[in-house]
């Protein structure tokens, strides 16, 4: 069996010809306008960034949590261990008893600038007062 076309006359043009008259001038002409608009990119992140994230198990999502928070207050973080910690927890919806919550922030005692620089005011404040008592 053979294919045999049935048009009998030229192709229609996709453009018009230059110089024809044409009523809508300002709309697209093209193959492309018969296509979709691109979806816009989502604003917030809507799916997770690595494979295989929600498939972790609640241990390697602590240890990931506790990886990312030693990391950003190594860098000097606003916020103390506890609270950060607090944060990252609610926002991953990873759920800790509150005894384990306080283990795991005094572990990272040793990169807690926050934590320290607080210390270091209470102490002095403490050294203050101490020094006004022994005064009067």
């Amino acid at each position: 069996m053979t294919w045999k076309s049935t048009s009998t006359g030229p192709l229609p043009r996709v453009r018009p010809e230059p110089g024809a008259a044409s009523a809508n001038r300002s709309l697209p002409s093209g193959p492309w306008t018969l296509q979709p608009a691109p979806k816009a990119e989502p604003t917030t992140m809507e799916i997770p960034v690595l494979s295989g994230a929600t498939a972790a198990l609640h241990r390697q999502k602590v240890a990931g949590l506790m990886e990312q928070m030693r990391h950003d207050l190594r860098g000097g973080h606003h916020l103390e261990a506890e609270a950060l910690l607090r944060e990252r927890l609610k926002a991953s919806r990873v759920e800790l008893a509150e005894e384990r919550i306080l283990a795991l922030a005094e572990s990272l005692r040793d990169v807690d600038r926050a934590r320290a620089e607080r210390e270091r005011r209470e102490a002095e404040e403490a050294a203050e007062a101490a020094e006004g008592a022994a005064a009067s």
